[in-house]
């Protein structure tokens, strides 16, 4: 489960998001293990989760349209 941003913090949303999907962006010469829609790596997709200003799950569901 994503950590909720009013509760972690910057460094433990990167890490949620990089064991969730295999991503060692920028390093990873665009290895695609993330398999995400948009063809950019995790880090880049989940930057406004990571940075606190958007939660998880909204990102997730426009990625996937759940």
């Amino acid at each position: 489960m994503a950590p909720q941003i009013d509760y972690s913090t910057k460094e433990e949303r990167l890490e949620f998001i990089q064991e969730k999907y295999s991503c060692k962006a920028p390093a990873c010469g665009d290895c695609l293990s993330c398999k995400l829609p948009n063809g950019l790596s995790a880090i880049e997709t989940f930057a406004e989760y990571i940075d606190g200003n958007v939660e998880y799950v909204i990102i997730a569901s426009k990625l996937w349209k759940i």
